[in-house]
């Protein structure tokens, strides 16, 4: 009993040890990468933005993502001139933190300036409806949306049964917020469906060919900023498709993905 009781309190020591020990690193990877952020923020005012740069994309090489780092990101590239990677970073900010009146405001800014054409984005009925209602929640907001409905309907199901003078309307209830779960699973599909097959023209100027060959036909161009559909790839091109549904074949180079 007594070597069982020792051996028992070793354990729980080494236990404890080990939690204190990467609970330590975990406050100083995450005092380091504070430090990090902070500077950034100096360099940015003090308009050094390659630096900020520099200090933002090592907070992302340590493995740690936010929606302001990204959006503090793309004011920098915005602030150095370059469009497309602005629109970059405040695209990836946007799946964090989509409700930000700041980045809704710059990322518009930003879209207005794209040159050449600015092709709409061509939206069937149902996209456009999934998009309206669910097009603000991030994939973990929807995600938490979808568990909440679906206890609403088991708890109305049971309540139905359980209270028999309230099982059809308890039954219609759960039937509706079914609807709306079903809905929203769709929605939260569409967004899975999408994760790193949209990129932006970080270039200033892309030519989409009808072949993925330097000497193929120019079937349209693409300007800075030009947000685009990753379809498939092959060698140093990617097939993409354009927002208003027209296909073509551009240079990896010309791309980032989101």
């Amino acid at each position: 009993m007594k070597t069982k009781k020792i051996r028992a309190n070793n354990i729980f020591i080494l236990f404890a040890m080990f939690f204190l020990s990467f609970l330590k690193i975990g406050l100083a990877f995450n005092t380091e990468q504070t430090s990090a952020f902070n500077r950034a923020n100096v360099y940015y005012e003090q308009v050094n933005y390659d630096e900020a740069i520099k200090e933002y994309e090592s907070i992302l090489g340590a493995g740690w993502e936010s929606g302001n780092l990204y959006y503090n990101l793309g004011n920098c590239y915005f602030k150095k001139g370059q469009l497309g990677m602005a629109i970059f970073y405040y695209e990836k900010s946007k799946r964090l933190i989509p409700l930000d009146r700041d980045l809704e405001s710059n990322y518009a800014y930003a879209c207005s300036l794209i040159k050449g054409q600015n092709v709409s984005l061509q939206r069937g009925f149902l996209s456009r409806v999934l998009n309206n209602l669910f097009g603000k929640f991030t994939l973990d907001g929807l995600t938490v949306l979808l568990s909440a409905l679906y206890i609403l309907i088991l708890i109305a199901i049971l309540t139905g049964f359980m209270f028999r003078p309230f099982k059809k309307q308890a039954l219609i209830i759960a039937a509706a917020i079914g609807v709306f779960f079903i809905a929203g699973f769709t929605g939260l599909t569409e967004k899975i469906a999408i994760l790193n097959k949209e990129g932006v023209v970080v270039v200033a100027q892309a030519d989409a060919r009808f072949e993925p060959m330097d000497k193929a036909t120019v079937y349209f161009t693409l300007s800075e900023g030009a947000k685009v559909e990753i379809i498939s790839s092959k060698d140093n091109w990617y097939k993409i498709k354009r927002q208003d549904n027209k296909i073509g074949w551009i240079q990896k180079s010309a791309l980032s993905i989101f």
